[in-house]
C-alpha cells in the first residue's frame, strides 16, 4: 500500500504539463511576459511606502492663544487658536498642511489605514473579476484607476477628498498586484515559478528604495504625490502589449483565443505550433468535464478539498502582514534621518529576495517557510531579552526583516501553486485580503509598548512560530504542474 501511494504522488509529480510541451517551460514569450507586467509593481512600492514622506513627525508650535501662559514646543493647548509648523527638511506636508495634531493626529493614521482597506477590498473585487472575465481585461481595469486617482491626489483641496483618494488608490493597487501575479506565474513552467516568483518582487523593492529619492528632490506633499504619479502613465502600454492568459482562456472554453496566443509564443520559444488547436481543445473538455468554472465564487475556497488549505494560507498570510510590516515600520524609525532609513529598510530586503530563489529550490516551499517563520519570531523574542545595544538590535532586526521577506516572497509562489487555475486569483486574493487585515494591525500592537512593553514582542515573536507550524500542514508543490480545476487537486493528493 505504502508502494502504491509513493507511486501515484511520483506520477502526480511527473504529470506533464500541456501548456509546457506547446510553449516550453521558459523562452522568449515567458521573458517578455514577465519584463512587461512585472514593471506594475514599482508603483506597489511608491503607494504603500509614500505615507513615509506624508506624515513625518514634525515639531509645532502655539502663535495664537488666549492665554498668557508660556507655550512649549509640539504640546498642546486647548486655547490655541493657531500652530506654526518647523516642516524641515520638508517644505509641508499633509500634517502641516491641515493641521494633523493633537486632536486630529488620529487621522494621519486614518488615512494610511483607510489606504490598506482599499487593498483589502481591491484584493477581493479584482481577485473575482479575474477570475470570472479575464486576468487581461480586469488588469487593464486596475491600472485605469490607479492612472487617474493617482494623479488627482495631489490637487486634493480638503483631506476628506485626499482620504477619499487614497482608498481608490488602494483597491486599483491591490489589482495590480493580484492580476499581474498570478499572469507571470501562469506562464512559466514548473522548474522556473522559484526563480521567477522571486524576481517578481524585484520591482516592488526598486519602488521602495526610490521612495526617499522622490521625497528628497520633492518636498512639497502635492509636488512628491505629482512625481510619483505621472511615472505610472507608461501603463498605458499595456493597452497594446498585453495579451490573455492562455491558460485561462482554455479553463473557460474559449480555445480559439488560446490558440492564436499560444502559436506566437511557441514561434517565439522556436518550438512546433502543429496541433496546437486541437491539443488545447482536448485540454479544454477536462477541464470543463471536471468543473463548472464560469460559476464559481469564492465560496468554492472552503470546498472539503480546499478547506484545509484556505484555512492555512489565509493564517500565513495575515501573520506575514502583522509581521512584515510591523519590522519595516520599526526599522524605518531607527534612523533620524528618514531618507535613509526608508532606503536601508528596502535596500536590507533584497539580498533575502535573491537567497529566496536557492532556498525554495533546494528545501522546497512548505520547508522554507516553516524554517524562516520560527526564525523570524525567535529573532523579535531574543531582540526583548537583548541588551539596548545598536549594533546588537540592528543586526536582529535586519536578521527579522531577512526572515519576513523570504517568508512574504515564498507564500507567493506558495499559494498560486496550492490552488487550481479556475480560482486561482480569488485564492490570491483573499490571501491577500488576510495579510492586509495584519499590515493594518501591526501598527496597533506596536503602539501597545507604551502601556504593555511585552505584548508587541509576544505577538510579533510567537504569531511567526505559529504560522509556520501551520505550514506544516501543507502538502509540497514543488515540481508539480499547476492544477487547472478542483478535481486535479483532489487526484493529486490522493
Amino acid at each position: 500500500m505504502v508502494i502504491k501511494i509513493a507511486d501515484q504522488v511520483t506520477n502526480t509529480t511527473k504529470k506533464e504539463d500541456g501548456f509546457v510541451k506547446l510553449i516550453g517551460e521558459f523562452g522568449k514569450w515567458q521573458c517578455l511576459v514577465i519584463a512587461t507586467v512585472s514593471l506594475v509593481k514599482l508603483s506597489s512600492g511608491w503607494v504603500q511606502m509614500a505615507i513615509l514622506f506624508l506624515t513625518p513627525n514634525l515639531t509645532f508650535r502655539c502663535v495664537d492663544m488666549n492665554s498668557t501662559i508660556e507655550v512649549e514646543n509640539s504640546t498642546c493647548y486647548k486655547e490655541c487658536l493657531q500652530y506654526e509648523y518647523d516642516t524641515s527638511p520638508f517644505e509641508n506636508t499633509i500634517v502641516s498642511e491641515w493641521d494633523l495634531i493633537c486632536e486630529r493626529r488620529w487621522l494621519a493614521s486614518f488615512n494610511q489605514m483607510m489606504l490598506q482597506v482599499g487593498i483589502l477590498i481591491g484584493s477581493i473585487i479584482f481577485g473575482f473579476s479575474s477570475d470570472r472575465y479575464g486576468r487581461k481585461h480586469t488588469f487593464l481595469l486596475a491600472i485605469s484607476t490607479l492612472i487617474i486617482f493617482g494623479l488627482a491626489q495631489p490637487f486634493s483641496p480638503n483631506y476628506l477628498v485626499f482620504t477619499i483618494l487614497r482608498f481608490l488608490i488602494g483597491i486599483a493597487t491591490s489589482g495590480t498586484m493580484v492580476v499581474s501575479f498570478v499572469i507571470v506565474m501562469e506562464s512559466v513552467g514548473p522548474r522556473y515559478r522559484e526563480v521567477t516568483g522571486c524576481l517578481f518582487q524585484i520591482p516592488f523593492m526598486i519602488g521602495h528604495i526610490t521612495v526617499p529619492l522622490f521625497a528628497y528632490y520633492f518636498r512639497s506633499w502635492n509636488s512628491y504625490l505629482l512625481a510619483l504619479g505621472i511615472p505610472p502613465l507608461i501603463y498605458l502600454g499595456y493597452f497594446f502589449v498585453l495579451s490573455e492568459s492562455p491558460r485561462w482562456l482554455v479553463s473557460v472554453g474559449r480555445v480559439k483565443e488560446a490558440t492564436e496566443i499560444v502559436k506566437k509564443a511557441a514561434l517565439l520559444n522556436n518550438l512546433p505550433t502543429t496541433k496546437i488547436e486541437e491539443t488545447l481543445t482536448q485540454m479544454s473538455q477536462e477541464i470543463c468535464a471536471k468543473s463548472d468554472a464560469p460559476k464559481l465564487n469564492y465560496s468554492a475556497l472552503f470546498q472539503r478539498s480546499l478547506l484545509l488549505k484556505t484555512c492555512c494560507c489565509c493564517t500565513m498570510w495575515l501573520i506575514t502582514g502583522i509581521v512584515y510590516f510591523g519590522f519595516n515600520q520599526y526599522i524605518s524609525q531607527t534612523s533620524p534621518d528618514p531618507f535613509i532609513s526608508v532606503a536601508l529598510a528596502a535596500a536590507m530586503q533584497m539580498p533575502a529576495l535573491l537567497i529566496s530563489i536557492w532556498l525554495i529550490k533546494r528545501f522546497g516551499r512548505r520547508l522554507t517557510t516553516t524554517i524562516f517563520s520560527c526564525l523570524g519570531g525567535l529573532c523579535v523574542i531574543i531582540l526583548y531579552f537583548v541588551p539596548q545595544i545598536f549594533a546588537v538590535t540592528l543586526t536582529l532586526s535586519t536578521l527579522g526583516v531577512s526572515c519576513g521577506a523570504i517568508v512574504a516572497t515564498t507564500i507567493y509562489i506558495y499559494t498560486s501553486e496550492l490552488y487550481p487555475t479556475v480560482i486561482r486569483n480569488m485564492a490570491m486574493g483573499a490571501c491577500s485580503t488576510a495579510m492586509r487585515i495584519g499590515s493594518m494591525a501591526a501598527p496597533f500592537i506596536a503602539n501597545t509598548s507604551v502601556t504593555i512593553p511585552w505584548l508587541p514582542t509576544a505577538i510579533f515573536g510567537l504569531a511567526p512560530i505559529v504560522a509556520g507550524l501551520a505550514c506544516l500542514l501543507l502538502p509540497e508543490t514543488k515540481g508539480r504542474i499547476l492544477p487547472d480545476s478542483i478535481e486535479d487537486v483532489r487526484t493529486g493528493e490522493k
